[in-house]
């Protein structure tokens, strides 16, 4: 039986073409030499996107419009080519610039190349990207700011790393504290620090967690990364063949990793909240405070990686055949919807290719807000039960409603298509994904989470009673990955699924994977079991966790920087490819590690200066009595020990 199951899972499904019939459609790639293009002066290279049409009845467009209508199948009835105009397109080009001369040519030569062996036509679908060897961007002033905000953080590094090193060695000079805020030397010393080293000793039960965020951003990165392989292919059949296996369909529900990190940040919101309110009372006071604080803590950081997006990343790459469609556009689009990234709405805008990825920033923020409010009104058991519970009610409904108004599918799918944009374009990305509201029940189900384990703890549970239960908690991980697993019933084959079924999976999906990793943060937090706590308690896992914020803001542009560079059509290989992976992934990691210590921890330091009340002269008195009797304790200490002559520490008792 296992076996039968073993092969089920192995084998791909039957795709509807043969190989013969698959090599009858035209390419779905082709590119003329680019290099080679530019050999004679005044050349002109031209990528564009057309779709294949036909006056009179095809039965070879009929095929392959019946084999793309399978999302798991790249769209064979569009196709992106690029030629040289000078030299495949002679005939047609007659060496005008303008935009509609360049379509016009464009869409001549390439229905002559189609018609003549497919006797089928093409129109243009998007715009035409044609250009010279080397892009030449002209500097303006957008330009020159960011320049000069980059240029300033790397002389307040430097200036404040040597101010620390030789002036104070150290020390703190109250006249310098905001210039030590960028000093290397400290901020190194902050990274590499113990994690649960704090004002709460109960914070030491959180170390688990760097393990999750540093796994599951290790995996955001590394799937994002393979988006480098599924564009200018030439054998996109392989890609189709690899998406038709069960088994990777499986997986194909890994968009739903995210629901971690909302689990996690609502979490920690309501535990430090309440480990807080023991010595500090809640006030509506906290709210503008901490959404202040919030976003002066993320926006410095994330502003500059939209700045350099809109302005010098661009020019990482002089040129290429998708410098436009990957590059430019992005650029583009930063320039005129940044203000969007930096008011955390830009979610709620459709069809931008800005920072796709940073939809997540948003919805966090947004989710965050509402927790902190949800947090100040309830202050009861009974309302926080009731509160908490009609949002997961909510939570449960809201995504269920969206998907079945705007006819949606019941899960988010890195189709060969949608992959090509990072879901830009993609309804249910869109319209479910990516929104606040949508994500509520992750926020629901961490907010809980926070006050059980809290009132817990306080409570004087004891983690041995749990033990009996461990051989269950172990498996919650794998019950996480089968809630993801059940989204393969959505490439099964055969007729549509019904409405239902994806409204229904739309609904239950989000709550059934967020409950169980809320029950493994859980058996981490409480410490009960010593099989899963101490591998994700890793040092190294620490410092993965530390990096993941500034990971996840360059990550895209290291991606989009490696796409754009590709000058000829690829030969896919998966197996050629694993090692490219990890190479991106470490990559990206290398530069966050350089980018968190110059700018994400500097500019979080400077915050804390900033909103850190000045202290009274009786606090500095009473800071010095407690420093004086520490040292005369310590004192003590030493003058009631004394070393043996073979090394060892004897103290007087």
């Amino acid at each position: 039986m296992f076996s039968l199951y073993f092969l089920f899972i192995l084998v791909p499904m039957l795709t509807a073409l043969n190989d013969s019939d698959y090599h009858r459609m035209p390419p779905l790639y082709h590119l003329d030499n680019f290099e080679d293009c530019f050999d004679e002066p005044d050349a002109m290279f031209c990528y564009g996107e057309f779709a294949l049409v036909s006056d009179e009845p095809s039965e070879l467009l009929t095929m392959i419009q019946e084999f793309s209508a399978n999302k798991l199948h790249y769209n064979h009835t569009l196709l992106r080519y690029g030629y040289c105009m000078k030299k495949t397109c002679n005939e047609f080009y007659n060496g005008s610039k303008t935009e509609v001369d360049l379509r016009l040519s464009f869409e001549a030569c390439s229905n002559k190349t189609i018609y003549n062996k497919y006797k089928l036509k093409t129109r243009l679908t998007d715009e035409l990207d044609c250009s010279k060897r080397d892009r030449d961007l002209p500097i303006d002033y957008i330009d020159i700011f960011v320049g000069g905000v980059c240029i300033l953080i790397i002389i307040a590094n430097i200036v404040g790393s040597l101010c620390d090193r030789y002036l104070d060695k150290g020390k703190e000079r109250v006249g310098l504290r905001f210039l030590y805020c960028f000093s290397i030397f400290r901020n190194w010393k902050a990274f590499v620090k113990p994690p649960g080293e704090g004002r709460n000793p109960r914070f030491k039960t959180l170390n688990g967690i760097h393990g999750i965020r540093a796994l599951s951003m290790c995996l955001v990165v590394i799937t994002h990364s393979l988006a480098c392989f599924i564009l200018l292919l030439v054998n996109t059949q392989l890609i189709e063949e690899f998406f038709q296996f069960k088994i990777v369909n499986m997986f194909m529900n890994g968009p739903l990793i995210m629901q971690t990190f909302f689990i996690i940040s609502s979490f920690l919101l309501v535990y430090i909240w309440l480990c807080d309110s023991e010595t500090r009372p809640l006030s509506w006071s906290m709210l503008p405070q901490q959404i202040i604080g919030r976003w002066l803590r993320l926006t410095p950081p994330y502003a500059l990686v939209v700045g350099l997006t809109g302005t010098w990343f661009p020019r990482l790459v002089s040129g290429g055949p998708l410098w436009e469609k990957i590059i430019y556009k992005e650029a583009r689009d930063c320039r005129h919807y940044w203000w969007s990234h930096i008011l955390y709405i830009n979610n709620y805008l459709d069809r931008t290719n800005c920072m796709a990825q940073a939809w997540y920033m948003a919805a966090d923020t947004q989710l965050y807000i509402f927790g902190v409010i949800i947090f100040l009104l309830c202050r009861t058991n009974l309302t926080r039960k009731v509160v908490l519970s009609l949002f997961f009610v909510v939570g449960i409904i809201v995504p269920m409603a969206h998907t079945y108004y705007h006819n949606l599918s019941g899960i988010l799918v890195p189709y060969p298509e949608t992959g090509l944009n990072i879901f830009v374009g993609d309804p249910t990305f869109e319209e479910v994904f990516s929104k606040g509201h949508t994500n509520l029940v992750g926020c629901i189900i961490g907010m809980g989470l926070g006050y059980i384990i809290y009132y817990w703890q306080k409570a004087g549970g004891d983690p041995k009673k749990f033990q009996k239960y461990r051989h269950l908690y172990w498996s919650m991980p794998f019950l996480g990955i089968l809630v993801c697993f059940s989204g393969f019933v959505f490439f099964a084959g055969g007729p549509p699924l019904p409405a239902y079924v994806h409204v229904l999976y739309a609904g239950l999906q989000k709550p059934a994977f967020g409950l169980t990793m809320a029950t493994t943060i859980a058996g981490l937090v409480i410490q009960f079991e010593g099989l899963y706590r101490p591998f994700m308690e890793w040092q190294p896992f620490v410092y993965i966790s530390r990096l993941s914020y500034s990971a996840f803001l360059i990550h895209i542009p290291f991606i989009r920087t490696d796409i754009a560079s590709i000058l000829s059509l690829q030969r896919i290989n998966i197996i050629e490819k694993v090692p490219k992976v990890l190479t991106i992934t470490v990559g990206v990691f290398i530069a966050a590690f350089f980018f968190c210590l110059m700018i994400e921890m500097p500019f979080a330091n400077l915050v804390r200066e900033l909103l850190k009340k000045p202290r009274t002269k009786e606090q500095n008195k009473e800071t010095a009595k407690e420093t004086e009797k520490i040292e005369k304790e310590n004192e003590k200490d030493l003058s009631e020990t004394k070393i043996e002559e073979d090394g060892t520490i004897v103290v007087k008792m």
